[in-house]
């Protein structure tokens, strides 16, 4: 995924789209072991912003979408990361970060 950027308040229209890659060879990373996702949202000082639903849309090509939902995530200007959590009962895996700029509108 390339860097995103936002405005401070925007509700993005368009979904969130991730592909995930084996590390190793940079090939999709088939998702079928997984059950469920989520997008996780950290703010410029770290802290967990939002929790976002996310689907498998994908399993053996590795993409994944999420929904924003109604409210914005992006309450101060600043770099966010995103991360995709893929779930399977209690266990969990974490794919890398990426980055986001959220600028002040006009700036």
């Amino acid at each position: 995924m390339n860097e995103l950027t936002f405005v401070v308040g925007q509700i993005p229209v368009k979904e969130l789209r991730f592909s995930v890659t084996d590390e190793t060879t940079i090939s999709a990373l088939p998702l079928s072991d997984y059950t469920g996702a989520q997008v996780l949202l950290f703010g410029p000082d770290g802290v967990l912003r939002a929790t976002m639903a996310a689907t498998i849309t994908d399993s053996a090509n590795g993409k994944v979408e999420s929904e924003w939902g109604g409210t914005s995530p992006f309450d101060v200007s600043g770099d966010y990361r995103f991360q995709v959590m893929l779930t399977n009962g209690s266990a969990s895996d974490y794919t890398t970060t990426h980055r986001a700029v959220v600028k002040e509108l006009g700036v």
